[in-house]
């Protein structure tokens, strides 16, 4: 028999506790409890629905996906995506912001760093600052295992972008700003165009790694991209954005 439902699981703890809760003064701490643990495994159930959302969306696309193998793969019963979401589109959406909270979780601490007046102060600290920036998110786009389910999910929003993409340019958005002010002081440059498509070659030379991980791995002859790996790539990213700079910057 199959096994049962977080669902299943609540109603028949339910029952058990109504028959067990005492009559008299213990009823209403007994009914506390039990509500608390409510909570705790709708909160439990509500975060395995969306991990298994980004997994399945990422894989297969938000037309591709279904309902029914969302809640298979989160082990929960079908109607808790109705429950817990509304809708296939909420959910979606619950996705977009998760994987928003994780990479502003990630590199928060270092965009705040960049954002602070003081890193652009001079064109010396702006490139520092860029340095550091551009190397944290060496570290969690292509350190983290968890960033490659980040990576797929990102990638179809951005080749068919839908309502959960707005919730993805904030983040994203941010850092491309942030970026982007750097490098207009480190060149002496307004932000211009030129500017801005300068960050986005900047950031792709990330991103390849992550998006492209199959190609490099082969081509490069590695086996996993560790430690060691890592540690190249953030040494040709940061050597191109010198040489970038230094080619951009006013005589």
């Amino acid at each position: 028999m199959a096994s049962q439902s977080n669902e299943a699981r609540t109603a028949s703890e339910a029952s058990a506790a109504s028959r067990e809760a005492p009559d008299e003064g213990g009823s209403r701490s007994t009914s506390r409890h039990y509500r608390r643990a409510q909570r705790d495994r709708g909160a439990e159930t509500r975060a395995q629905l969306v991990e298994a959302a980004l997994d399945v969306f990422g894989r297969l696309g938000f037309e591709g996906a279904t309902t029914r193998e969302i809640a298979k793969a989160a082990g929960a019963n079908l109607a808790a995506i109705v429950y817990h979401f509304g809708s296939k589109e909420a959910l979606h959406l619950a996705v977009a912001e998760h994987v928003a909270i994780k990479i502003r979780d990630a590199v928060g601490a270092g965009l705040t760093a960049a954002a602070d007046p003081a890193a652009a102060a001079s064109p010396e600290a702006a490139r520092a600052m860029l340095r550091r920036l551009i190397e944290t998110y060496v570290d969690v786009l292509v350190g983290s295992n968890e960033a490659e389910r980040w990576a797929r999910f990102i990638v179809r929003e951005q080749m068919q972008p839908s309502a959960a993409f707005d919730v993805i340019y904030q983040i994203m958005s941010g850092a491309v700003e942030v970026a982007t002010r750097l490098v207009a002081t480190a060149l002496g440059t307004p932000e211009s165009e030129e500017t801005k498509l300068r960050v986005f070659t900047m950031f792709g030379q990330v991103i390849v790694f992550r998006v492209s991980q199959a190609l490099v791995l082969r081509r490069m002859g590695w086996s996993e991209i560790g430690d060691r790996e890592r540690a190249e790539i953030k040494r040709v990213i940061t050597s191109n954005i010198e040489m970038t700079l230094a080619t951009g910057a006013r005589p």
